[in-house]
């Protein structure tokens, strides 16, 4: 159960952090257009 719970978090952790600086990026982009338009 140590390894499962180890690797769930080895693959879990990378993609939280992808989507977090994913949906920065995106907010920004939203917020530069709404500036811009």
């Amino acid at each position: 159960w140590d390894q499962i719970a180890a690797a769930v978090v080895a693959v879990t952790l990378p993609l939280i952090i992808i989507v977090l600086f994913l949906q920065r990026k995106i907010i920004e982009g939203l917020t530069a257009g709404a500036v811009k338009g």
